[in-house]
């Protein structure tokens, strides 16, 4: 998924910018399971974890045989989604404040009917308590499946800039 592919439409991209938007309010109002329901039965969700390579090396540090954050199946989500709602997650209680910032949307026609990959950027920030604040930034490339007048979400691959991620947890979606 390297944006390869001819650019969508400015149709298209407003209705994928639309899609993201709407998105990323369910994920600020912890609508998650409205949000799982945005997922293909199909998905792959991958957080690779990141190596500091010297460029000679090669390679963006995302190995798919290393460790990842996520590396997940809708069912893994579905357990995740189940934990926050279970009101057992100690560590969502108090629940945490998020705002999800996406931009630099860009869609690409893959060759496959129905299939467009997106390609954005992300800003979220949380909040609990008063002294629990992160804020992660990162790519994102998905995969996403034309699905009547919206999208699901097939792949989705994010990557972060650090190798290293000083928050107390991960308790979030991208």
């Amino acid at each position: 998924m390297r944006g390869a592919g001819s650019t969508v439409d400015d149709v298209r991209l407003l209705s994928l910018q639309r899609f993201y938007a709407m998105e990323a309010r369910l994920l600020d109002e912890e609508r998650y399971q409205e949000w799982y329901e945005l997922l293909a039965d199909d998905l792959f969700y991958w957080l690779p974890l990141r190596q500091n390579r010297h460029r000679r090396e090669g390679g963006d540090g995302a190995d798919p045989d290393a460790m990842a954050f996520f590396d997940d199946c809708k069912a893994d989500i579905a357990v995740r989604v189940g934990r926050l709602a279970s009101g057992l997650a100690w560590t969502e209680d108090p629940p945490t404040r998020h705002v999800y910032v996406i931009s630099n949307v860009e869609g690409f026609e893959t060759g496959v009917a129905g299939e467009l990959e997106v390609h954005s950027t992300f800003i979220q920030y949380r909040n609990r308590s008063e002294h629990d604040d992160a804020t992660i930034v990162g790519r994102r490339r998905d995969l996403l499946r034309i699905a009547g007048d919206g999208y699901m979400i097939a792949r989705r691959l994010v990557l972060v800039p650090q190798s290293v991620l000083l928050t107390k947890n991960l308790s979030v979606f991208f």
